[in-house]
């Protein structure tokens, strides 16, 4: 892991005609919002990035952790590829796909529990995917450590899940599947060149690693350790990035 890589203020340069990129959501397009639904979609954006998918003839998809119903809602006009769930649903040339714990009884079971532990832990929130679930304790961080030691206790009925740290919140995923394999299988689809990555959570390091190992450049967005060679500040700075390749 390097702690501080090299701040880039408006590089690195890109030839996007060489390029596939991939992009994160929350926290790297848009500002972290206090719930879910809270988040705020600049004006521009959906213009920024139809004019990147048409200048990487199509080499431009969305890999997050949302399900991909919130990315259609929040960008509705995006044409390109989406993996949700962290790769445990696809969107692919308007093609849906889910992991097999989409509507299992495992998955119902998974509910129940993470349900109870809410209701537990009054202002705590439950986010429900098709794939996993997400708790947040952005309202309640005291309750971090007794909400933690719930999920744990759970986690013994859940061998096929796996229980991540995000910010101020916990998920639960299938431990199949992670960004790096989802952008793996993206990148393939689209072409196989120099890919690029951009996060700004723990769970974008697999996708950060994937890209550096094949011969294209990870941007770290905010603080924290990270593998990737690049850091930008905030969500306003890669959209500006974006936009200075359009123009170079």
């Amino acid at each position: 892991m390097i702690s501080d890589p090299e701040p880039v203020s408006v590089g690195p340069s890109l030839d996007l005609k060489t390029a596939s990129v991939f992009l994160d959501f929350d926290g790297t397009l848009v500002d972290l919002a206090d719930t879910p639904d809270g988040v705020s979609v600049p004006d521009d954006l959906p213009a920024l990035l139809q004019d990147l998918y048409n200048a990487l003839s199509g080499r431009l998809a969305l890999v997050s952790g949302r399900k991909i119903s919130d990315l259609e809602t929040f960008l509705p006009t995006f044409p390109g590829p989406m993996a949700g769930g962290h790769g445990a649903e696809t969107r692919i040339d308007g093609n849906y796909s889910a992991h097999p714990f989409s509507g299992s009884e495992g998955y119902d079971q998974m509910l129940a529990s993470l349900e109870q532990i809410v209701s537990d832990h009054p202002g705590s929130l439950l986010e429900e995917k098709p794939t996993g679930a997400v708790v947040h304790y952005r309202q309640v961080p005291d309750k971090r450590e007794t909400i933690g030691k719930a999920l744990a206790s759970i986690m013994e009925r859940h061998k096929d899940l796996e229980l991540h740290q995000a910010k101020m919140a916990f998920e639960l995923k299938p431990s199949d599947v992670d960004k790096g394999e989802a952008t793996l299988d993206l990148w393939k689809h689209l072409g196989g060149n120099i890919p690029v990555f951009m996060g700004d959570d723990a769970s974008d390091e697999p996708a950060m690693d994937l890209v550096q190992k094949h011969g294209g450049f990870a941007i770290k967005v905010g603080d924290g350790d990270t593998i990737a060679h690049h850091r930008k500040p905030d969500p306003a700075s890669i959209r500006a990035l974006l936009r200075s390749w359009l123009t170079s």
